[in-house]
């Protein structure tokens, strides 16, 4: 495996490309698929756990991965994030022979504050001032996955993105279920009942609407866990083994999402390389 830091964009932003070698017994490695990883942080950080742990993860199922070190902080409103995502998009498409990935099968995988980033994606492939004058059609993610992700900026909003606290942008706008229509992608959806930082009901509405356009998506809602499970093992829960037992069962029922995920990617992206 080759791992590259690449600067991107206007506002340089880092994409992290995990990309794994030709096996020569084995055509279909030339081009494998591609998942991009948002991390999620509110806005404010882009989490560890939820980064190269993803990366390598996938990697494993045989995708080539990337993940976005996406503008935050002061940057963090729309559509800053939004165009460095675009451009991430765009350049792996561009650079697919450099990368050894189909250009036709690229899914982006976002969590929280990211799964609203990758969800921006879907609605927003199309919007001039994020796409900044690139082909629309190099914007767009042939597939979604939205852990525990922000979507609205209405009732069953997260804290950050009321409009008292939003850094910029038409709440109509950021509002992702107020988008989708039926060039929106398919959306892989989980999270949790009991996560009080997003409420569920974000993934609800965008799985509503998507249902509305006839998308494919496939939804999960589970009981218990608490917000930025990850993928709730031990790569990211370093404590996980003091847990009670109930917790590690929750635990490990969560963590099922990772692989479920993996099959939705395949089905909606061609099973060629499905091991």
């Amino acid at each position: 495996m080759q791992i590259k830091t690449i600067k991107i964009g206007k506002s340089g932003v880092e994409l992290t490309a995990y990309i794994q070698d030709i096996f020569p017994s084995d055509p279909s490695t030339a081009r494998r698929p591609a998942v991009l990883v948002f991390p999620g942080g509110g806005y404010e950080f882009c989490s560890e756990r939820e980064a190269e742990p993803i990366a390598m993860a996938y990697a494993a199922q045989g995708f080539q991965t990337f993940v976005l070190i996406y503008s935050i902080k002061e940057n963090g409103h729309y559509p800053l994030p939004q165009r460095d995502a675009f451009e991430a998009i765009a350049y792996i498409r561009k650079n697919a022979e450099v990368f050894r990935i189909d250009p036709k099968r690229v899914a982006v995988v976002g969590f929280s504050a990211g799964g609203h980033l990758a969800a921006s994606t879907a609605v927003h492939w199309k919007t001039p001032d994020c796409i900044e004058g690139k082909e629309p059609t190099l914007c767009r993610p042939d597939a979604t996955v939205l852990v525990y992700p922000v979507i609205t900026a209405g009732a069953y909003a997260w804290d950050g993105m009321l409009p008292n606290h939003v850094k910029g942008g038409d709440p109509n706008v950021v509002s992702l279920e107020t988008q989708v229509n039926d060039d929106t992608p398919p959306a892989f959806i989980c999270h949790t009942a009991e996560d009080t930082c997003v409420p569920a009901m974000n993934s609800l509405l965008y799985a509503s609407e998507l249902a509305k356009c006839k998308i494919p998506f496939e939804l999960h809602v589970y009981q218990q866990g608490w917000h930025g499970l990850s993928l709730a093992n031990q790569a990211v829960i370093g404590n996980i083994r003091n847990y009670t037992p109930e917790q590690r069962n929750f635990l490990a029922a969560f963590s099922e999402w990772f692989m479920k995920s993996v099959a939705f990617l395949y089905r909606v992206l061609g099973e060629n390389d499905c091991a």
